[in-house]
């Protein structure tokens, strides 16, 4: 932990990024010294994926670097490759931080994006008996551990009065669990989008509840420390590109829906859906204590229930927090 605290000293100190404008800006100081740039990425990340398809939107801001993108299926298994130092940063959903620090792995907290409720989702068969959420008891359910999945779910439980031993939870990657879920060897399934929209265009799903009501959630850019220790700049650049992304996305939305189905496979109409349910832009803003409260509340929450085995104060991890 003193060596978590000591890079967090060491970025906070030089990064200073509470006070910038991240809303898009071509004037960012370059970091001149940075050689390569790793960077992960989910199917549910729009404006790293438009980053990624027009490379001129990432290079203004870093014209010198060598920009590597690697693909997860969801972010635990993002965050298990940035601990480890192969991926500079990624966005995740707000529960994979929470169980890698529970885990002792090394990250920090960058900056924070506005999750839209109707993303993520709980389905059911259409033909399921299931109508309410008491009916899940007993019932065998889909999940990403360690997902934001994994805190809806948890969320539902307790509004419907029932516990994670009333249910069978079932721990699968989307693809995995999209699998089972056609086959119907599950009974609900846990997900996001673009995977939610995929499974409901057939008419063969649909939505038992979403997000919609329950705490508002968000996503996070998150960052190796010793990578923010040695180019403190990098995370300003990479969220100016990244809201320049966003910002884009909303100008060209026809353009955005054509690329987001070419880079993920889906039909146009179906992007087109997964595109709109998003806020308009989507942007990257500083961490601040509301966000930081909302996390430690997920945090205890999630300590109380056992579902991670110790104790986390979420702004230990925190590269720049607003004072």
């Amino acid at each position: 932990m003193f060596y978590i605290r000591t890079l967090l000293l060491a970025a906070i100190t030089t990064l200073g990024l509470t006070g910038c404008n991240w809303q898009g800006s071509s004037t960012t100081q370059k970091v001149a010294n940075l050689d390569h740039l790793a960077i992960g990425y989910q199917k549910s990340s729009l404006s790293a994926i438009t980053l990624k398809s027009d490379p001129t939107l990432l290079k203004k801001h870093f014209p010198h670097t060598h920009i590597e993108w690697k693909e997860f299926p969801a972010g635990p298994q993002l965050l298990e490759a940035l601990a480890v130092g192969s991926v500079d940063f990624g966005l995740v959903g707000n529960t994979p931080p929470l169980f890698a620090q529970a885990g002792n792995k090394k990250l920090l907290y960058v900056a924070y994006e506005h999750y839209y409720p109707k993303s993520l989702g709980l389905l059911v068969h259409q033909d399921s008996s299931i109508q309410d959420l008491q009916q899940l008891k007993g019932k065998r359910i889909a999940l990403q551990r360690g997902s934001s999945a994994h805190d809806l779910l948890d969320q539902v439980l307790r509004r419907a009065n029932l516990t994670w031993q009333d249910i069978k939870p079932i721990w699968l990657a989307p693809a995995d669990a999209r699998a089972a879920f056609e086959q119907k060897s599950i009974d609900a399934w846990m997900i996001w989008e673009p995977f939610q929209s995929v499974a409901l265009q057939d008419g063969k799903a649909r939505v038992l509840t979403d997000a919609q009501t329950f705490a508002p959630s968000y996503s996070f850019v998150m960052a190796h420390p010793e990578f923010i220790q040695q180019h403190p700049q990098a995370a300003e650049q990479y969220i100016a590109a990244a809201n320049d992304a966003a910002k884009w996305v909303v100008k060209h939305h026809h353009k955005a829906v054509q690329l987001y189905s070419q880079a993920i496979g889906v039909p146009i109409d179906l992007a087109d859906i997964v595109v709109k349910k998003r806020e308009q832009p989507t942007l990257l803003y500083p961490i601040n204590h509301d966000v930081l409260r909302a996390q430690q509340q997920i945090a205890d929450r999630f300590s109380a229930e056992k579902l991670i085995p110790q104790n986390i104060k979420v702004a230990e991890f925190v590269s720049s927090a607003t004072p």
